[in-house]
C-alpha cells in the first residue's frame, strides 16, 4: 500500500481509507486461499520462516543476476546476422517436495529470457528454451537447486529424467 500511495500522490482521507479496506480485504480472501492451495507438510515456525527469509535474500540477487546476463545472451542471438537460434523443450522431473517450491521453480524459468515453463504434471516439468545456452541452467541443475535451497538445507540433486526435444516430432 505504501507503494501505491508513493506512486498515486493521492493522501486524502478517502483514498488512504480505499486503500487500507482494499489490503484487509485482499488478505482475508488470500489467505485460506492460501492455505488451501499452499499447504505445507509441517507448520512453519518462526525460525524457519527467519531461515527462509535469509536464502530468499540471498535468491533474489542471484535470480536477477541470472536474468540479466540470459537477457545480453538472447540480445546477442537475435542481433546476429546469422540469428543461431536452436529451439528445443526439455522435460524432466523434479524432486521439490511442494507445490510453492514448484510453482517458484516454474515462475523463475519463465522470467529468465530465453525460456518459458509450458507445463507442470506434478512432478515434470515442460519447459522451451529459445537456444542450447538457455537451457544449462536447468540441465546441469542449478536454477532448481538454488529453488529447493529455499526449503532444504542440503537438498542434493532436485532433477532427473532430462529429456531435450529438439524437434516438434519428438512430442
Amino acid at each position: 500500500m505504501v507503494f501505491w500511495l508513493i506512486l498515486s500522490g493521492h493522501y486524502d482521507l478517502m483514498h488512504v481509507s480505499f486503500g487500507i479496506f482494499s489490503v484487509i480485504l485482499v488478505l482475508l480472501i488470500n489467505h485460506p486461499l492460501r492455505r488451501r492451495l499452499f499447504a505445507l507438510e509441517e507448520e512453519r515456525s518462526a525460525t524457519l520462516n527467519l531461515s527462509r527469509l535469509l536464502r530468499l535474500s540471498f535468491y533474489i540477487p542471484w535470480l536477477l543476476i541470472q536474468i540479466a546476463v540470459s537477457s545480453l545472451q538472447v540480445a546477442r542471438v537475435v542481433l546476429h546476422p546469422k540469428c543461431p537460434i536452436d529451439p528445443a523443450l526439455l522435460r524432466f522431473k523434479t524432486k521439490l517436495k511442494n507445490v510453492s517450491s514448484r510453482v517458484i521453480l516454474a515462475n523463475s524459468i519463465t522470467l529468465t529470457p530465453g525460456t518459458i515453463t509450458l507445463e507442470i504434471k506434478e512432478d515434470e516439468f515442460l519447459v522451451h528454451a529459445l537456444m542450447d545456452i538457455s537451457s544449462t541452467a536447468i540441465i546441469d541443475g542449478t536454477l532448481p537447486g538454488q529453488v529447493a535451497r529455499l526449503y532444504e538445507r542440503r537438498p542434493g540433486q532436485v532433477i532427473g529424467d532430462v529429456e531435450i526435444i529438439k524437434t516438434a516430432a519428438g512430442l
